[in-house]
């Protein structure tokens, strides 16, 4: 008798352990599901143009062939991996002027309100300020654009006459969005001389 209780408690241990493990083998299985789905777009646009406007008025247009959606992510964000095309519009004097930015693709990350443009970013100001480089943040809170990523290139036109009035390359830089304010220097922290002052 006491060998078939010690028989019927091994049986039920050993199907406890194989219960468990097959618990554990479920939970390991749905939580790399969670895993890959968390790395999955929740929401995809094609040929996506967005515009903002405030008053009446357009302030912002966005546009890229592709729009992904990873508000899922524990960092959300928004990535447009065919390229992106924003405009901004400002309205001085009864004239509208507007900065247009592209590059090849674009992070726009929700919580720290900051845009990661890479690929021949290209931004030309409405006062013929123009920058050509491989990759700039832009900090949309701050109103501040910066890089560390060599070459860039600032060329500085006068609007009325489109004659260059300066030219400025250098591996890092940090300015405002208009480039009123900027300073660029090389990596062993050799200032280059503003154009714009």
């Amino acid at each position: 008798m006491r060998n078939h209780f010690h028989i019927l408690k091994i049986t039920i241990t050993a199907f406890a352990v194989i219960c468990f493990f097959a618990s554990c083998d479920d939970n390991l299985k749905a939580i790399q599901k969670m895993e890959i789905a968390s790395n999955e777009p929740v929401g995809e646009v094609d040929k996506m143009l967005l515009k903002h406007t405030d008053s009446g008025k357009l302030q912002l247009t966005l546009q890229g062939k592709t729009m992904l959606d990873f508000s899922n992510d524990q960092f959300p964000y928004t990535q447009f991996p065919d390229g992106i095309k924003v405009q901004v519009y400002e309205y001085k004097n009864d004239s509208t002027q507007i900065t247009s930015i592209t590059a090849d693709s674009g992070t726009l990350y929700d919580l720290t309100n900051l845009v990661d443009l890479k690929g021949n970013v290209n931004i030309v100001t409405s006062d013929s300020i123009t920058f050509k480089g491989s990759q700039l943040y832009w900090d949309q809170t701050a109103k501040w654009i910066f890089t560390n990523e060599p070459p860039f290139e600032i060329l500085i036109k006068d609007s009325k006459t489109n004659q260059e009035l300066g030219r400025t390359s250098a591996s890092i830089l940090d300015a405002n969005e208009d480039f009123s304010i900027y300073q660029a220097r090389e990596p062993n922290d050799t200032f280059i001389p503003k154009s714009k002052q």
